[in-house]
């Protein structure tokens, strides 16, 4: 192992030698101080297997000339053989050389920034205001100062209650985490609570407010669910006045929506004719260039799809870095008449209910039971369903002022 390791910056071979003065050769290889390490025999004994240094092996001529054999190498092991190999690759080696200096320029400057956990704020405005104070993709990461981020973002947004920036590698990692702030004049804003659809009331509790409504009413759309107007109550439960106050608590409203759909057996099947042409555009700041085969302008479509494909290039890099590429095609495309089949049908009904109860879901509503029902009838497929849906109740109503009547202690319509 020592050989290895001291001879690899040296330079050793390994060779081997035949002839019937292969004894003798070795005797006064020992005799000159030219060491030999792992010698080995082949199974005749006639070919001897060793290894030397680079320096002794040019010192074997004179020895090898008087023993009357022939040394031989098999492999180059060492520093000097590699240097060697780079001399006759310059170009090669050149190119490592700067790969490895582009490596280590590259790993010192920031080429990414992803924002997380932005709900309120797009990811654009968060990358628009680090732009403006000098954090950008391509900085030196040496000038990321973390903490300040944290502290210039925490008192520069007042709906950010908590930020984290983290550097890792040449990526900058922003996440934020926003609140939902209540504005004061809105909090002071006194209000009914009302229904929003029509149906029966699952649960209700108070916190603020008089309840107009117990577990299990029904109510219609419109209708006061916890009115503003709190009463006082005497000492002889009698009402000494009325209060305006801003209606709050949670009420559940269970409804039924009916949904119905269809679709017409008969359709114009849209089919590619395969014709096509492509315009390319380069977008870099306020200039673009657009690339495409000039021969193509000679084909019109009648009818064609337009699609457009791309973006921004790397687009966590930075606002610094406006370059993007865009594909548009131009696909001819042709209409024949055609039919669905049950399952087709069946499946594209499905689909359209499927996004219809995303969109519910959206608006806050949860899904308690839908069950579809599909049927022919003549030329068309129906489709249609009772989805019973239930939603926490957040609208208000504003209390009217009841000015110009007398009434003791009132201060409300009652609502």
């Amino acid at each position: 192992m020592i050989h290895k390791v001291v001879g690899w910056f040296k330079g050793y071979v390994r060779f081997y030698i035949y002839g019937h003065g292969a004894g003798r050769f070795v005797n006064l290889c020992h005799n000159k101080g030219i060491e030999l390490w792992n010698m080995k025999w082949d199974k005749d004994g006639k070919v001897l297997y060793c290894f030397i240094m680079l320096k002794d092996f040019y010192r074997l001529r004179p020895l090898a000339r008087k023993c009357h054999v022939m040394p031989v190498i098999i492999e180059k092991y060492g520093m000097p053989f590699i240097v060697q190999l780079m001399g006759k690759n310059k170009s090669f080696c050149t190119g490592i050389v700067f790969f490895f200096m582009i490596i280590i320029l590259l790993s010192t400057r920031i080429w990414g920034i992803s924002v997380e956990g932005e709900k309120y704020h797009t990811k654009e405005s968060i990358l628009k205001y680090l732009n403006e104070r000098d954090v950008y993709g391509g900085m030196a990461v040496k000038d990321v100062k973390c903490s300040k981020i944290r502290y210039d973002m925490r008192h520069s947004f007042d709906d950010i209650g908590w930020v984290s920036v983290e550097l890792k590698g040449s990526m900058l990692y922003v996440r934020i985490r926003e609140v939902q702030l209540i504005k004061e004049n809105e909090e002071k804003k006194k209000g009914s609570l009302i229904s929003e659809d029509t149906g029966r009331v699952v649960s209700i509790v108070t916190s603020n407010g008089t309840p107009k409504v117990m577990k299990g009413d029904k109510v219609k759309k419109g209708q006061v669910l916890i009115s503003g107007v709190d009463k006082i109550i005497g000492d002889n439960d009698e009402v000494v006045r009325k209060r305006k106050v801003r209606a709050e608590g949670e009420v559940i409203v269970q409804s039924v929506d009916r949904y119905d759909d269809k679709i017409n057996v008969r359709y114009k099947k849209k089919i590619y004719t395969g014709r096509h042409k492509n315009l390319y555009e380069i977008s870099a700041g306020k200039y673009n260039i657009f690339l495409h085969n000039p021969l193509n302008d000679l084909e019109t479509y009648s009818k064609c799809d337009i699609i457009r494909e791309g973006g921004r290039l790397c687009p966590l890099l930075s606002l610094r870095f406006p370059v993007s590429i865009w594909r548009q095609s131009f696909k001819e495309v042709s209409f024949e008449e055609s039919e669905y089949s049950r399952d087709e049908a069946v499946s594209l009904l499905k689909e359209r209910f499927k996004d219809y109860l995303s969109e519910i879901k959206k608006d806050g509503y949860k899904i308690v039971e839908a069950k579809l029902s599909i049927n022919k009838s003549g030329n068309e497929y129906t489709a249609s369903a009772d989805i019973v849906r239930r939603k926490k109740q957040d609208s208000y109503k504003k209390i009217k002022d009841n000015k110009g009547k007398k009434s003791a202690g009132n201060y409300g319509n009652g609502n």
